[in-house]
C-alpha cells in the first residue's frame, strides 16, 4: 500500500493542483461526461482561481503527496467538499486518505456533516465511504450543465 504525506496546499501549489485537476477529470470523468462537456468543465480553470480559492475563497486545499510529487487533492469551504481529485497516473489510493482528511478538518470545526456534489464517475467511491445520495442535481461549468449527484454523510 502506497503511503501519502497529507498537507495544506499553498499558493505555490497552484500550477501543480491545476495541472491535476484537469488530467484527473479528462481521465477518469470521460465516460460519464462527454468530451465537450469535459472541455467546458476545464475552460476556464487556470493556476489563478486555485491561488484564489485559497488566499481569498476561504478554501481549505488538502494535499496528497507521494515521493514529492503531488498525487491528488481535497478542497473544503465550510461543511461543503468542493472536489477531490486524484493524479490518473500515480494518484490511485490518494482519494481514501484525502477524504478521511477532509472529513476530519470538518470536524475539527465543530460541523457534523460533510455535502458534496458528485461527478456521476465518482459516485460509488462516496458511497463506500458511508455518504449518501440526496438528490440529482446539475452544476454550471463553462456554460454547460452538468448532472452531478448531492450526497451527504453525518460525522462521527
Amino acid at each position: 500500500m502506497v503511503a501519502f504525506t497529507i498537507r495544506p496546499a499553498t499558493p505555490a501549489d497552484a500550477e501543480a493542483l491545476c495541472a491535476l485537476h484537469k488530467a484527473s477529470v479528462r481521465a477518469l470523468c470521460l465516460g460519464a461526461y462527454t468530451a465537450e462537456e469535459i472541455e467546458a468543465w476545464l475552460r476556464e480553470r487556470e493556476p489563478a482561481g486555485f491561488r484564489h480559492a485559497m488566499t481569498k475563497g476561504g478554501e481549505t486545499i488538502l494535499v496528497a503527496e507521494h515521493d514529492g510529487s503531488v498525487a491528488g487533492f481535497a478542497s473544503i469551504k465550510e461543511t461543503m467538499l468542493f472536489g477531490l481529485y486524484v493524479d490518473p497516473a500515480g494518484g490511485r489510493g490518494a482519494g481514501g486518505p484525502l477524504l478521511q482528511a477532509a472529513e476530519g478538518e470538518v470536524r475539527r470545526r465543530g460541523a457534523a456533516i460533510l455535502s458534496l456534489q458528485s461527478t456521476l464517475n465518482a459516485v460509488p467511491f462516496y458511497r463506500k465511504h458511508g455518504y449518501m445520495r440526496q438528490a440529482r442535481s446539475t452544476v454550471r461549468r463553462g456554460g454547460r450543465d452538468l448532472a452531478v449527484l448531492d450526497m451527504v454523510k453525518t460525522l462521527s
